[in-house]
C-alpha cells in the first residue's frame, strides 16, 4: 500500500485549557478522541504513528497502550504546539516519503486520510491540504523533503502557517466531502458543534 511510506504525527501533548478538560479524553463515536484517531489512522496502513505526548501523559499511555503506535515524550509542551511538531518529525523513520501532521482535537475520518495519501502518491507535491467547500482543513500532509523546515517551526513564526506559506507555490489542495476537516476543538462550544455536526454527516 502506498499508505507504507507515510508516517503520521498525532499531537496530543497540550494542557487543553480552553476546553477545560484533557481534550484527548473526551467522547467521540463511542470512543475518546485520542482512540478514535488512532483507530481511523491504523485502518490507512501508515508505515508508522508517533503519538506526541506532554500534559498528563501517564494517563494517556494508559489509555492507547494496546495500539500498535510509537508513543513519545515532549517535555517542552508548555512552550506550544511547535515544540510537539518538533519532537514528532526528529521520530520520524528514514525510509519514508511523506508525514502526516495530525491533532488530537481535529478528528477525521479514515475515508479522507485515504484520499489525502492517494493524491500524495499521485501529485508528488511537497504540501497537501484537505478542503470541503472551498476551505482549507486538516490534516496536512507534508513531503519528507521539507523535513528541515518542519524541525523548525516555532511559535513567533506560527508553527506550520510558515512552513505552508513558504510551499505556497507547491501546494496540492484536495476536495474531500468531509466538513469534519474544517473542525477545531479548542472550547467547550467547538466541541458542541463537532458533536452535532458528527451525528448530521452521512444522514
Amino acid at each position: 500500500m502506498t499508505a507504507r511510506k507515510v508516517s503520521a504525527i498525532l499531537l496530543a501533548a497540550g494542557f487543553s485549557s480552553r476546553m477545560g478538560e484533557l481534550k484527548a479524553l473526551l467522547p467521540w463515536k463511542g470512543k475518546t478522541l485520542i482512540e478514535y484517531q488512532i483507530e481511523q489512522l491504523l485502518e490507512v496502513g501508515l508505515a508508522e504513528i508517533i503519538v506526541v505526548l506532554g500534559y498528563r501523559a501517564e494517563a494517556l499511555q494508559k489509555r492507547i497502550s494496546a495500539y500498535d503506535v510509537i508513543t513519545v515524550l515532549n517535555e517542552n509542551y508548555p512552550n506550544g504546539k511547535s515544540t510537539s511538531i518538533q519532537k514528532g518529525v526528529s521520530c520520524v523513520a528514514d525510509d519514508i516519503d511523506g508525514i502526516l501532521v495530525s491533532a488530537v482535537d481535529q478528528p477525521v475520518s479514515s475515508e479522507t486520510l485515504r484520499i489525502l495519501i492517494r493524491a500524495f502518491h499521485q501529485t508528488k507535491r511537497k504540501v497537501l491540504i484537505p478542503v470541503y467547500q472551498e476551505k482549507r482543513g486538516h490534516p496536512v500532509l507534508f513531503s519528507v523533503s521539507v523535513k528541515r523546515d518542519l524541525m523548525k517551526v516555532n511559535e513567533e513564526s506560527k508553527g506550520l502557517r510558515n512552513v505552508i506559506q513558504k510551499y505556497h507555490d507547491a501546494i496540492e489542495h484536495i476536495p474531500v466531502n468531509e466538513p469534519h476537516v474544517l473542525l477545531n476543538l479548542n472550547n467547550l462550544d467547538d466541541y458542541l458543534v463537532g458533536t452535532s455536526l458528527d451525528q448530521q454527516w452521512k444522514t
